[in-house]
């Protein structure tokens, strides 16, 4: 005979599984029809996802099918018990993707859409955890082994010892957990070591790491970025090589002014104004020379003259430049070292950039210099190479970037007439443009990556950010189009990315994590070109082609 209690107990532990069951089946066969009818951006979701980057793919079929088997399987009452083992299972790894993701990534992502899209991470978790604990309550009351279970002919019944949790039911649910949780843990770290290190082309996108401040109205669209520091600005002009704008990092006081350069009549062709403060440097590699003055009195004097051809300058100190060059003994690009003062102060390199089609336009691309981590970065336009150096040229590390392209994908030809060679075909930009700052790599990437809204790429200038120490993929970020016209020069300072787009000068605050160290070591910009003090003018001792 059972009890009153028995029964009033039987009775209330069966109402209590049916609603857990039923809630379950709300949930995960809304869960997984919603992703499925959007199934696009259920997957581009988990692509941009720091932990599930690079599972994205199968995550993205293995989630919704996983949740409408459940369901199904909440349907038949036989299979309730291990129906809800295998819905405890989900939500723990649904909970453990949580606190991973607000605890231990570089940044936080969307939350899911449908109707959990308004809850935050934090109110997500609690949700999780409630469904986690019904899961758990109701598999406690179906323990075919203790407390309240159905017999054959599907009546609850009241077993001898309703309290008691068999050590085997123990075993199992502590096995689910950690099992639930480690494999949670092994996809993202996986997911860590595939994306910064042996990634597939898929970028990761953090929420909101640029946000616009000010914008300038420059009234031509020929101004370049000539450099910035020391809370300024500098804006050169190739078709007015000696007027310069400077402006403070807020776009509100702007000033026009004259360079002062000697020697005026020398047949310039292809000019280059770099600021580094408290110095400016105006340069021309087909004449050869490059001039050097301060930004207090903007008057320059010519620090290098001879006949050291160089189609790319940047200045590592006030007395020593990386330079690219055309070497007169295979007419092929070569990075080089000028140092004022040496006894020879032009020393080629030839083994840095590696001919694969021409040597000449397959290794074209940027020459920098980042004045925190004192390193000459060399990337490349055609390919994902990247080259990295100290100051001088001696020690060479050799990175890539996130993109799959090694190799050129260019066609040259060579006139017969001249024995000039020129692009046979449009070539594949792989790079665009980059620039360096604070121990980071910004590379304006050219070629769209896997879950990437088309519409999207055509709205905004993609901008990949790498970690300069080892290498690796840290994350990207859109800058959108400023009325219609993209990006076209940039650079990064002081905490700053400042684009030009068309006529329009635009700055933007860098936030979050890597950017938040940025303002700090901003000081060590101008510390470290400051350095070396001015010497004397010194004649090339050794001849280099020109670049043409």
């Amino acid at each position: 005979m059972v009890t009153n209690k028995m029964k009033w107990s039987a009775k209330h532990s069966r109402i209590i599984v049916e609603v857990i069951c039923l809630l379950y089946i709300i949930l995960f066969a809304y869960a997984a029809v919603s992703k499925l009818l959007d199934f696009e951006s259920f997957r581009i979701q988990l692509a941009q996802s720091p932990l599930l980057t690079a599972h994205a793919d199968w995550v993205a079929w293995t989630v919704p099918l996983s949740e409408l088997i459940v369901a199904g399987m909440l349907f038949v009452p036989r299979l309730r018990f291990w129906a809800l083992n295998a819905a405890f299972s989900l939500m723990v790894m649904f909970t453990a993707y949580i606190v991973i993701i607000l605890n231990f990534t570089d940044f936080i992502p969307c939350s899911c859409g449908g109707v959990l899209e308004d809850l935050g991470w934090t109110e997500h978790l609690v949700f999780n955890l409630v469904f986690v604990l019904s899961a758990l309550i109701g598999i406690l009351l179906l323990n075919p082994k203790g407390s309240y279970r159905r017999n054959q002919n599907q009546q609850w019944n009241h077993p001898s010892e309703p309290k008691k949790l068999t050590g085997k039911l123990l075993v199992v649910l502590g096995i689910l957990t950690l099992g639930s949780m480690a494999m949670v843990t092994g996809l993202f770290l996986w997911s860590e070591d595939m994306v910064h290190h042996r990634n597939n082309f898929t970028r990761r996108y953090p929420h909101h790491p640029i946000k616009r401040t000010h914008e300038l109205d420059l009234g031509f669209n020929s101004y370049y970025l000539a450099g910035a520091g020391q809370g300024r600005i500098f804006l050169a002009n190739p078709t007015s090589p000696l007027h310069m704008v400077v402006t403070d990092t807020t776009l509100s006081d702007t000033l026009h002014l004259q360079m002062k350069i000697p020697y005026q009549n020398i047949g310039f062709r292809s000019i280059k104004t770099i600021v580094h403060p408290p110095y400016f440097y105006f340069m021309d590699g087909t004449v050869p020379i490059i001039f050097r003055g301060s930004t207090d009195t903007w008057t320059a004097n010519p620090i290098l003259r001879g006949e050291a051809y160089f189609s790319l300058a940047v200045p590592l100190s006030p007395n020593s430049f990386a330079i690219r060059a055309r070497s007169t003994q295979n007419n092929e690009n070569e990075l080089g070292l000028v140092r004022l003062g040496d006894s020879i102060p032009l020393s080629l390199k030839p083994d840095l950039l590696q001919k694969q089609v021409d040597g000449v336009f397959d290794t074209d691309g940027v020459l920098l210099h980042d004045l925190v981590s004192n390193q000459v970065v060399y990337v490349h336009y055609y390919h994902n190479k990247i080259i990295l150096a100290d100051t001088l040229l001696q020690t060479t590390r050799y990175g890539r970037t996130i993109d799959t392209i090694r190799f050129p994908q260019i066609k040259v030809a060579t006139l017969q007439k001249s024995n000039q060679r020129k692009m046979a075909a449009p070539p594949l930009i792989v790079n665009k443009r980059a620039a360096v700052g604070n121990g980071l790599l910004f590379v304006q990437g050219n070629l769209l990556g896997r879950n990437e809204s088309e519409f999207m790429w055509n709205r905004a200038s993609v901008i990949d950010v790498y970690d300069l120490m080892d290498l690796s993929y840290v994350l990207s970020f859109y800058v959108h189009h400023i009325r219609g016209e993209p990006l076209k020069d940039f650079l990064v300072s002081e905490g700053n990315f400042i684009g030009i787009f068309d006529q329009t000068l635009v700055t933007y605050k860098l936030q979050g994590p890597p950017f938040d160290n940025i303002r700090a070591n901003a000081q060590n910009d101008t510390l470290a070109i400051m350095q070396d003090q001015p010497e004397k003018p010194a004649l090339m001792g050794q001849k280099a082609q020109s670049a043409g």
